[in-house]
Parts: C-alpha cells; sequence; structure tokens
C-alpha cells in the first residue's frame, strides 16, 4: 500500500470516509474532529468519534504489521537512499506512505538493529552545552530579561556574574 492509496475522497465524501481518510493519515481523535468542523463543516464530538471507530472497526492499538514486513520495507528505503533519516521520519514514512502500522517503539528498534552506524552518527549530534573557561571573578556578565511583564511596562533584566 503506497500514499497514491490514501487519496483525497472528496468534498462530497461521507463522514465515515473522512474519518477513515484521516485516521490512515495518523491523526489523532481529536485532529480529525477538528478537520471534520473546519475543513468539512460538520460537528462531532470526540465520544461520537469513538463510537464511530468502534463501529467502523478501525483502530491502532493490537493491529500491529508483521515485523518481517517492516524490516523488509526499512531495508528497500535504504537501498533507495533514505538511508540518514531518525526514527520518527521512518516512522512515519512506513505509516503514511506504505499503510503499514508501525509503532515508534518498533521503529525505533529496527532502525538500531539494520543502521547501528547511522543511529550512532545521529546520536552525537545531540545538545550539547557550552564548556567556556572564565579568567576570574567579574570577567563575564550574564545578562537576561524576564519579559511576561513587559506588556503591563514592567521590563525587569538581571545580571549574574559567569564565573561561579
Amino acid at each position: 500500500m503506497t500514499l497514491q492509496e490514501y487519496l483525497y475522497p472528496g468534498d462530497d465524501a461521507s463522514v465515515p470516509e473522512l474519518v477513515q481518510y484521516y485516521h490512515q493519515l495518523c491523526y489523532t481523535s481529536l485532529q480529525i474532529c477538528g478537520f471534520l468542523l473546519f475543513v468539512h463543516g460538520t460537528f462531532m464530538s470526540c465520544s461520537m468519534l469513538k463510537r464511530l471507530k468502534r463501529r467502523l472497526n478501525i483502530r491502532r492499538r493490537n493491529n500491529q504489521s508483521p515485523l518481517p514486513t517492516v524490516v523488509r520495507t526499512i531495508l528497500a528505503l535504504h537501498r533507495n537512499g533514505l538511508s540518514n533519516v531518525g526514527y520518527r521520519y521512518m516512522w512515519r514514512t512506513l505509516n503514511i506512505g506504505f499503510g503499514l502500522c508501525v509503532t515508534q517503539s518498533r521503529a525505533r528498534l529496527c532502525l538500531r538493529t539494520i543502521d547501528q552506524q547511522g543511529v550512532l552518527n545521529r546520536s552525537h549530534r545531540v545538545l550539547r552545552r557550552r564548556v567556556y573557561y572564565n579568567r576570574g571573578p567579574n570577567y563575564l556578565i550574564h545578562v537576561d530579561g524576564y519579559d511576561k511583564l513587559k506588556p503591563y511596562g514592567i521590563a525587569i533584566h538581571g545580571a549574574i556574574d559567569g564565573y561561579s
């Protein structure tokens, strides 16, 4: 199943078709209710939507794709040049692009097993605090402001010695 099979059902589509379409695109129930209201002009509460999903037998939990299929798809994506992506991008691609039902943890574990070097390279780009050396007291001063009160005309700024 590819992205081509998730074509937009059209403006004259029924509510169950729209719910199924948005569910396949991995939107949450609250987001689907928002789409139905603001895009299609149809009000549906979250409880009504959950009842409709239950009636249509649409669910995400306990509905996972087989592991060999997931691994084959990830390997095919790696061969086609999609090798330097993280697990969230891969999870999204598997769910939306290929119609597989994969959890983020399963996508992360598969990527860690298949592409160990890529995972290691991406993990080294984590946020690291800058390290600096200070010559002594009062050599470097950190200044910061508190902006929450600015709409009321109160500006607060503070400074602290960077040595300690």
